[in-house]
């Protein structure tokens, strides 16, 4: 509700009305201030009700005033009794199991109830899994129960390729791209590049950096005669850009590798591509079906393979145009 919509901290999204998260039962109607630090938490996926579970164990339980002193003093006990241990990772499956059983789905919003809840009486074969290991732990070494607990993840998804699940145009969208050699990606990155990277720089074409794009260095960057920067395709395409070709519109100079590895540089290449009028619809939603099906799949860009291309785009802009020697004054 919009009652318990937590505070937002830096790059944490909203809450939306609706949304299920996590809160303590013993302040739920103090005010916010008065609330000790994770009283409220909004797990973004039911893999991390772990984490939130265990923040407010750590976090919250002890310094929370409102929480009776016997149930303190009884979690500490339960804490310190050396019993039988559960390995992590069945504790987290245990959690997103559970949430699953009473209906919680995950989207690209949060945890929501949407689905039915198991109202058999019964615990599901994959929860039924997880408890029996927690009673014998020797159990984990079955292998259908590990297969069960922990599906094999298809290495395409995994390394955001997604043309397997796509849907038909955008097959058609990364098909045609990967058929077409551009300046600044070859169809011998696409094994290695994700399918929303590979299909959003071809849609750059270079161009000369203005000498405006100096105002903010104190020198010019060493390659700044055979550089590159990249400009939209399809605005360089249009005979109607041509009147406002000169304001930079479309275009980006990043004057170094590490501007690349700035996340605004590949907000601002992809807020173009989405906003320009003239790129195709089928781009664009190719784009966005694609940082849809990455983050339903919960898929990051590995870092070695980022840094890996990001240094091979470095490169092919930065040595673009020919280097051409200023004359030498009383030379012919």
């Amino acid at each position: 509700s919009e009652h318990n919509s937590g505070r937002r901290g830096r790059k944490v999204k909203g809450q939306k009305v609706g949304q299920v998260g996590l809160r303590c039962a013993h302040c739920k109607d103090i005010p916010r201030s008065n609330r000790a630090n994770q009283a409220v938490s909004y797990p973004s996926k039911t893999a991390h009700i772990f984490e939130s579970v265990r923040n407010f164990q750590r976090t919250h339980l002890e310094a929370c005033e409102y929480i009776p002193h016997e149930l303190k003093v009884k979690h500490r006990k339960l804490v310190s009794q050396t019993g039988r241990k559960v390995h992590v990772k069945y504790i987290k499956v245990y959690f997103a199991e559970a949430a699953r059983e009473i209906g919680i789905v995950e989207t690209l919003d949060g945890l929501f109830f949407g689905a039915p809840p198991n109202t058999s009486g019964k615990p599901s074969e994959k929860l039924q899994a997880i408890m029996s290991i927690a009673e014998n732990p020797s159990a984990s070494k079955d292998r259908k129960l590990h297969d069960l607990l922990f599906p094999k993840i298809d290495e395409r998804v995994e390394n955001s390729k997604f043309s397997h699940i796509a849907s038909a145009t955008t097959r058609q969208v990364i098909a045609r791209c990967r058929q077409e050699k551009t300046a600044f990606v070859y169809p011998s990155d696409y094994p290695t590049l994700s399918d929303f990277r590979f299909v959003l720089f071809h849609q750059f074409v270079p161009c000369r950096p203005p000498t405006s794009a100096l105002t903010r260095r104190k020198t010019k960057p060493e390659q700044w005669e055979t550089l590159s920067g990249l400009w939209c395709k399809h605005c360089a395409k249009s005979n109607a850009y041509e009147l406002s070709s000169q304001q930079g519109q479309g275009k980006c100079f990043p004057l170094d590798l590490e501007s690349l590895h700035d996340t605004s540089f590949l907000n601002n290449l992809t807020c173009h591509i989405i906003t320009c009028r003239f790129v195709p619809l089928e781009t664009k939603e190719a784009l966005d079906e694609l940082q849809r099906l990455a983050a339903e799949h919960g898929v990051v860009t590995k870092r070695g393979a980022k840094r890996f291309f990001l240094e091979k785009l470095w490169g092919r802009m930065a040595n673009y145009y020919a280097y051409t020697a200023p004359k030498r004054e009383g030379c012919s």
